[in-house]
């Protein structure tokens, strides 16, 4: 997750030069600044259970890593692709990567801090995570408008054809979250199982595509499943309840000034 977000400091404003719209240059921005913010938490989160030695072998962890390299690589390729050759095909590779990162990725992740939270496990963490997932949503909706956009300016970029490569992205994107899930939680941990991980990261696969206009992926999960409609709840920040007076704000602190008006 630290790679992930860390990578998209760098590859947002790249892709904010070739966007003229000032309204979504302004988001990509808010969208940067947030990004750094996820990985500062992610490491804030490790510094509170590990040693500095067990922290840093956690966040280089995917150059040793095969499955953590492949799933990575899969993302980082595409973003290399475009900073070594600036075409409109590369451009749109990457932005429906980046649609990929922010709607597919992640969510057996999420899924696990969710599991801990139902369970009344790690409650400031779970929190955390619910606070990225909901930036992380606002990100997914930008990228999907950006598509939708762009498939009114530039309908050549949506022929059958590169419509077919951008379906074949997600279901890669989907495959590497359901590899990575298997692989880091697997049957192991209570609540969850393997098959729960392919069910959801599955549907969500249909749902990138469907948002898209573009045919679903998978047969048989138009729906989230049933066994796991709290993940749907746990990511939406604002729908578990808390003593008003107990609750903090959910939105980002703001820097503030003492003022003396004598």
């Amino acid at each position: 997750m630290i790679f992930l977000d860390s990578i998209q400091t760098a590859n947002l404003p790249a892709v904010g030069e070739y966007i003229t719209a000032n309204e979504v240059n302004l988001c990509l921005a808010i969208q940067t600044y947030q990004e750094a913010i996820h990985s500062q938490s992610y490491s804030y989160m490790l510094d509170t259970i590990c040693e500095p030695q067990g922290r840093d072998e956690v966040l280089y962890q995917w150059k040793n890593d095969e499955h953590l390299l492949k799933r990575n690589t899969f993302i980082g390729d595409t973003y290399n692709h475009f900073y070594r050759e600036r075409t409109a095909e590369n451009l749109m590779r990457t932005i429906v990567a980046n649609y990929i990162l922010e709607g597919v990725y992640f969510y057996s992740g999420f899924m696990f801090f969710y599991n801990l939270g139902r369970n009344n496990l790690m409650p400031g963490s779970v929190q955390v995570i619910r606070y990225i997932n909901r930036d992380e949503n606002t990100h997914l909706w930008l990228f999907r408008s950006i598509l939708l956009e762009l498939k009114q300016e530039k309908p050549e970029l949506f022929t059958p054809e590169k419509v077919e490569l951008y379906r074949d992205m997600i279901r890669e994107g989907c495959e590497q979250e359901i590899a990575w899930g298997h692989y880091a939680i697997g049957d192991g941990v209570a609540g969850l199982t393997c098959e729960m991980i392919t069910d959801y990261v599955q549907y969500l696969g249909n749902l990138r595509c469907t948002n898209l206009g573009f045919e679903k992926l998978y047969d048989g999960h138009d729906a989230e499943p049933e066994n796991l409609s709290w993940v749907s709840q746990y990511s939406n920040a604002n729908t578990i309840k808390t003593d008003f007076f107990e609750a903090r704000s959910t939105a980002y602190a703001k820097s503030g000034a003492l003022v003396d008006d004598l």
